[in-house]
């Protein structure tokens, strides 16, 4: 028992620190759907949204929270639709604040990063 304990222990461990250390993916271009990308046309040509998307990829959000936003680690990674659960205050104060496993990052993004992410996942229904 204490085996197979320890053993579930390690590879969370390992998963959970190999997801945070890895590299970000180059965007994908082209005809391809972005990782996230709503099912609505405005949202996929949305030149701010595109532009949310390429910022969740280069600061590795999708290392917890999934390259289709279904989430990795946790009980609550999903962002799939979280529009229709979070106000945009609540998505905003959380990227700013983390908490809940989630780090801060106000000192890492800008207020004009951090809104431009709120909105589209704020899009999230």
């Amino acid at each position: 028992m204490h085996k197979s304990i320890s053993l579930l222990i390690l590879m969370l461990l390992v998963t959970a620190l190999s997801a945070c250390g890895a590299a970000s993916p180059k965007p994908q271009t082209g005809g391809d759907k972005s990782p996230g990308a709503s099912s609505t046309p405005s949202a996929e040509t949305n030149e701010a949204f595109v532009k949310a998307e390429e910022l969740f990829q280069k600061t590795n959000c999708i290392s917890c929270h999934g390259v289709d936003l279904s989430g990795r680690i946790g009980p609550t990674t999903n962002l799939q639709k979280i529009g229709a659960s979070k106000t945009k205050e609540q998505i905003a104060d959380q990227i700013r604040n983390g908490g809940g496993g989630m780090p801060v990052y106000k000192s890492k993004l800008t207020d004009d990063e951090i809104n431009l992410l709120t909105e589209w996942l704020f899009s999230k229904k």
